[in-house]
């Protein structure tokens, strides 16, 4: 039988000791991957083959309902492969990291710009993405004005803007 514990300003544990003060070198990580997975309602178009050299920025599939939506590498590098699941399904494109050259999305200042031009420098990034539409959590539209923008200051999937 399980107790039930009700919390009203946090809960202190009594431990005695404190944690070890050992520090070990970083690795180095030379492999990123990018998933369509993680993205619902996404229908992935391959934009890019193995063995092609990307920079930082560089798309590297887009969705094939809404092709202005880019998903661009986190890094420059090599793309090493593409991984397939059942039925051709792009599953994740493996990226091995080397050297630190990226995309240029245009200088000014961004006080200057019209918010069309906003709004297509953030599709050419590869940023629009993570803007999310409610409430089921896809990716939202370009071309649709929202009702409303809520803006989250937590780093949590279930709770996006």
């Amino acid at each position: 039988m399980s107790k039930i514990v009700k919390l009203k300003k946090g809960l202190n544990i009594r431990i005695k000791g404190e944690a070890e003060k050992i520090l070990a070198p970083l690795s180095l990580i030379n492999l990123y991957g990018v998933k369509p997975v993680d993205f619902p309602g996404l229908v992935p178009k391959l934009l890019v083959k193995p063995d092609d050299v990307v920079k930082a920025g560089t798309p590297l599939f887009c969705n094939k309902l809404q092709p202005e939506i880019l998903f661009t590498s986190p890094v420059s590098g090599k793309v090493k492969s593409i991984v397939r699941g059942d039925r051709r399904k792009l599953l994740e494109v493996v990226i091995e990291a080397g050297g630190d050259e990226f995309e240029q999305f245009g200088k000014g200042d961004p006080g200057l710009l019209k918010p069309e031009e906003i709004k297509e420098k953030i599709l050419a990034s590869g940023l629009w993405p993570s803007i999310r539409q409610r409430p089921y959590n896809i990716i939202a539209k370009p071309g649709v004005i929202p009702k409303a923008i809520f803006i989250s200051g937590f780093d949590s999937p279930s709770i996006l803007a």
